[in-house]
């Protein structure tokens, strides 16, 4: 099972453990309610998610035990060559950047200059269009560069083409 996959369902088991814990601890319902909300999501996630995989059949010999196929639904056992659904090795990996954390913080300072005044809000707005601007610009260029790319091997095939009609 992928790791993608493996995500929810530890994400199932933490938001219902928790829930449980905050239910004993403050018998409040609401947190309660919202916990046992997240954990119904991640449960559908996963079951979504799962129900999408391939299924094999295993044979009989190579059945295991109810530990070891507990570990490999939560993740704590690897399986070397396992098939990773989700991920696509094809393309550029985009660079880190800070954008987006500057953007998140203006947009907060923003949402505070609704409370706290003007002054909180301008404050805002200078790291706000900050990570905009670097964020387009460092998309943009990741735009030129994977268009490099095909450009690239679009002539390397026309070549590796011409060649072996010639």
């Amino acid at each position: 099972m992928p790791e993608e996959t493996r995500l929810f369902i530890r994400s199932f088991l933490f938001a219902l453990v928790i829930a449980v814990v905050y239910w004993i601890v403050s018998s409040d319902y609401v947190g309660t309610i919202l916990l046992g909300g997240f954990s119904v999501a991640s449960l559908t996630l996963f079951s979504m998610l799962r129900r999408g995989q391939p299924t094999r059949s295993v044979p009989a010999e190579s059945r295991r035990g109810l530990l070891s196929r507990i570990g490999d639904l939560v993740g704590t056992t690897e399986h070397a060559g396992q098939e990773q659904p989700f991920e696509d090795e094809s393309g550029r990996i985009p660079v880190g950047s800070a954008a987006p954390v500057l953007l998140g913080i203006g947009i907060a300072l923003i949402g505070f200059g609704l409370i706290f005044g003007v002054w909180s809000m301008i404050a805002g707005a200078i790291p706000a269009l900050l990570g905009v601007r670097v964020w387009l610009r460092e998309v943009s260029a990741e735009f030129r560069a994977v268009d490099a790319a095909d450009d690239e091997s679009r002539t390397g095939h026309e070549r590796a083409a011409t060649r072996g009609g010639a």
